[in-house]
């Protein structure tokens, strides 16, 4: 055990910058696992590299020099598990999930969590900015795994949108389909019940979130998934698996027994060309 002298003359762990383009800044804290950090750093830059056809695929009228500045002016950061990426009541830029994958969500004033949705690599949101850049955002925005996200400046995409009509035409077909998927989310929440909830859910991001060796998200957070309390939650997750349609796994993982079945119980149905988010 150190001394209380050698712990005041030890050094301080200093961030150290790596970067390998000028918009990029990866901030490693000196001592940790060598191995480790090569591997993490690895991740971030291939995500930080998805940027540009992330950008080509998603805005696909915008002309190359717009595309370019739009890269160059990103500001790429990592996020890990569980961080709060936004608070509500401050503006929410525009952004790009890279890798990893995020959660809306609002807190009721009764403390009851509810998740708009779940956006995963490739989903651009925060486009209220760009219309009203010093407004406040009605819904928080978590991490639940690891990844990176890209984020601009709202006034300078707004200024690129003025001077490119296929930018903002792009942008303006972002924001009509998440306007859809809410749509469709409140045709949910209004006309079905929990247990129907619960299957669209499962329908839509169980492969993905929680059918996977490390789940993505909790099951707490099918609480907010549902809008419901996470006792109903529970005892709507148990009547699906004595009805034999999926199957709890240690650790937070969700099995789909059967995808069939689950799909048959959602009345609510996705519109054709919807976006699945």
């Amino acid at each position: 055990m150190l001394s209380a002298s050698a712990k005041r003359n030890r050094p301080a762990l200093q961030p150290t910058r790596r970067s390998s383009r000028r918009n990029v800044k990866v901030y490693l804290r000196a001592r940790v696992n060598p191995v480790r950090s090569a591997g993490l750093e690895e991740s971030y830059m291939r995500a930080v590299d998805a940027l540009g056809p992330h950008l080509a695929r998603l805005l696909p009228d915008a002309s190359a020099d717009i595309l370019r500045r739009l890269e160059r002016a990103a500001q790429a950061q990592p996020f890990s598990r569980r961080d709060l990426l936004h608070a509500r009541g401050r503006e929410l830029p525009p952004f790009v999930v890279l890798d990893g994958h995020v959660m809306t969500r609002r807190v009721a004033e009764t403390g009851q969590v509810r998740a708009a949705l779940i956006a995963g690599p490739g989903y651009l949101g925060g486009l209220r900015s760009l219309s009203d850049p010093d407004g406040e955002a009605f819904y928080e925005l978590v991490a639940l795994s690891d990844g990176t996200w890209a984020t601009w400046e709202p006034r300078l995409v707004r200024r690129l949108a003025l001077q490119d009509a296929g930018l903002a035409v792009g942008l303006l077909d972002q924001s009509a389909d998440f306007t859809a998927v809410l749509n469709l989310r409140l045709d949910e929440h209004s006309f079905e019940s929990a247990r129907q909830r619960m299957a669209a859910i499962l329908t839509r991001y169980g492969k993905a979130i929680f059918d996977t060796p490390h789940p993505v998200a909790q099951r707490a957070d099918l609480a907010a998934m549902i809008g419901a309390s996470r006792v109903m939650m529970y005892r709507t997750l148990r009547e699906l698996e004595a009805d034999g349609l999926v199957q709890r796994q240690r650790g937070g993982g969700i099995v789909m027994l059967d995808e069939a079945r689950l799909a048959r119980l959602v009345t609510v149905a996705a519109p054709d060309g919807t976006p699945v988010l």
